[in-house]
């Protein structure tokens, strides 16, 4: 019998989660009382704690505590801050590409879009990414898709959104001013003042549940979903490259398992809260509505015209055929 005990201690010991205790700390892009986006940071960060017995440990801080929301990579790069949520698309600045690893114009949904990074043949060109950055990237979920836009005022088929100025982020961005939109990014009550105030004719966020909470259903009658220009956005993780090669193997799986934990909690999550939103939204007043085909070609046409940027090119080779 003691040997039994013995041996199962032994095991216990030798487990995944027994591995050298390690705390890091976790800049949030997403803070964690925002719907989606920051509530499967926190999904994450207990995963991560549950599958080490609470050996590893992540310590989140909400988005500016330690550096600025979106500007991450150079202090996790630095090791100013050990980790990060957030999404590739910050990088679009430095490295245009990165819009794409966040999601695709007429492309893929969460699922596929995650499985194609995370296990298909976008993984080294999205590892090689973050290598240039000095960082390790870990695909953790995606959600979507986001809305096309909260609008004030009908938008015009024949031209859509030709002269309004809109709130928009990365690719989207790019696609509306092809179209002749004037884009700027604002976010939080920059955002709903702006939209409230007539400084934006229009706006395009994000996931109907963050857009929800966000108050936009209060400041705008129109709301057009779904984007064919954001159908996923993926969530990951990216820690300091010296950081990440001084955990124990045991430590780096671990995180990676929390990761797909927490994706497959995303899946039911992203459809279900973003249906409710959805009529929370119309219950409001809102007029929901997908976008006409006529505004779904121009934007078409908008992104093809985009696709043969040169940094675009080796992604988009090996992207699974686009969906109609």
């Amino acid at each position: 019998m003691r040997i039994v005990v013995f041996a199962l201690v032994v095991g216990l010991l030798c487990s995944d989660a027994a591995f050298a205790r390690e705390r890091l700390n976790l800049h949030l892009a997403f803070g964690q009382r925002t719907p989606l986006y920051g509530a499967l940071a926190e999904r994450f960060v207990a995963e991560v704690g549950e599958r080490s017995a609470g050996r590893l440990r992540l310590r989140p801080h909400e988005p500016g505590a330690i550096v600025p929301r979106f500007g991450y990579l150079d202090a996790v790069a630095q090791g100013a801050i050990d980790a990060a949520w957030g999404t590739p698309a910050v990088l679009a600045g430095r490295a245009p590409e990165a819009v794409l690893f966040t999601g695709v114009p007429f492309g893929l949904g969460p699922v596929e879009h995650l499985a194609w990074i995370r296990d298909g043949a976008g993984r080294p060109l999205y590892n090689a990414l973050y290598a240039r950055f000095g960082v390790i990237g870990v695909p953790c979920a995606a959600v979507g898709p986001d809305g096309l836009a909260w609008l004030r005022q009908p938008l015009d088929d024949t031209a859509p959104f030709r002269g309004l100025r809109m709130r928009a982020f990365g690719l989207a961005a790019r696609i509306l001013d092809g179209l002749g939109a004037t884009t700027a990014f604002a976010f939080g009550a920059d955002l709903t003042i702006g939209l409230a105030t007539g400084a934006f004719d229009g706006a395009e966020v994000g996931v109907p549940v963050a857009d929800f909470a966000y108050g936009l259903h209060e400041v705008a009658p129109i709301y057009l979903y779904p984007s064919p220009l954001q159908p996923a956005t993926l969530l990951d993780v990216v820690i300091n490259r010296d950081r990440w090669q001084r955990l124990e193997p045991e430590a780096r799986v671990t995180l990676e398992e929390a990761c797909r934990a927490t994706a497959a909690f995303a899946e039911g999550a992203n459809r279900e809260t973003n249906a409710a939103a959805l009529d929370r939204i119309a219950a409001a007043g809102v007029s929901v509505s997908a976008p006409s085909p006529a505004t779904v070609a121009a934007l078409r046409r908008a992104w093809d015209e985009l696709r043969s940027v040169p940094e675009f090119v080796p992604v988009l080779r090996v992207y699974p055929a686009a969906s109609d």
